[in-house]
């Protein structure tokens, strides 16, 4: 982001109902660098976009129902949002398996406790270890995978590759990643290669419907619930019999159906972990 004299920050409350219809004004609006955030989503315009910023409180208020009292603007004077942003960025250590850090974190980080390092420097857009949702799947990742039986993975909903990057640092011996967003495909590159694994990652521009790959140990998937319900059955074909299923991207108010539909596509569960408004799950193929 430029040197501007001002920017505008747009602030919207959301809540189960209102995530989706939010983030899909944002990204018809052309918004793609969302921050989320004690659960808002934001995002900062130049000065210069007031119109944008004005046009997109209207079209939220009249065609989605948000109400006016959830989106809130602010103006920040005279800063270099972006370096301002990057000071608040801070390495995310995962248990004591894994550690996410911006580069000009790279002198600060403590691997005394043996955590693997992985360099993504956020541009503020998603998968960059700062969202609650990436951390429990990490987590649940950092536990559950064994590499001597969890050689291939897909990432599906890859966004940056964080989590095809962190399970080939797990062990894992090959993964794919599949993602649909081409901004999100550039940036994947770019982390791969940062990290040393793009020899050992498969990326595609793709949904999981159109890819021949099969017979997967493992499949991690980061996304909304509306993506991921109608998939389960792509998701369960994909998988070899025994194999595993972490999912996150799914709000508390979700639980409960989410565990109803991997029931009913022949999933067990393992373990439901939450924080902050969301939850993730461990299941296994059956």
């Amino acid at each position: 982001m430029n040197m501007e004299k001002s920017y505008i920050e747009l602030e919207i409350a959301f809540n189960e109902s209102t995530y989706d219809l939010i983030y899909n004004r944002l990204y018809l609006n052309g918004l793609t660098t969302i921050l989320e955030e004690n659960g808002t989503l934001k995002v900062y315009l130049p000065e210069s976009d007031k119109q944008l910023a004005d046009k997109l409180k209207s079209e939220l208020i009249a065609e989605d129902k948000i109400p006016e009292n959830n989106i809130f603007t602010g103006r920040f004077e005279n800063k270099d949002w972006n370096t301002e942003w990057e000071k608040t960025i801070e390495p995310v250590y995962i248990l004591d398996k894994l550690v996410i850090y911006p580069s000009w974190k790279r002198d600060e980080l403590d691997l005394s406790k043996g955590n693997i390092p992985i360099e993504i420097d956020p541009k503020m857009s998603f998968g960059t270890g700062h969202n609650e949702t990436t951390q429990l799947i990490l987590e649940q990742m950092s536990m559950f995978i064994t590499p001597d039986s969890d050689k291939y993975l897909l990432d599906f909903g890859s966004g940056t590759g964080i989590l095809s990057i962190a399970a080939i640092k797990l062990g894992v011996e090959s993964a794919v990643a599949i993602e649909i967003d081409e901004d999100s495909i550039v940036n994947a590159v770019e982390y791969m290669s940062e990290n040393g694994v793009s020899g050992d990652i498969v990326l595609h521009q793709a949904d999981i419907a159109d890819i021949t790959e099969t017979g997967f140990d493992v499949i991690a998937a980061n996304i909304t619930s509306n993506v991921i319900i109608p998939n389960l059955g792509n998701i369960y074909v994909k998988l070899k019999t025994g194999g595993k299923l972490f999912v996150t991207g799914i709000l508390k108010e979700e639980t409960e159906t989410l565990i109803n539909e991997l029931t009913k596509h022949n999933f067990l569960m393992k373990e439901l972990k939450q924080r902050a408004e969301w939850s993730a799950f461990y299941a296994i193929k059956q």
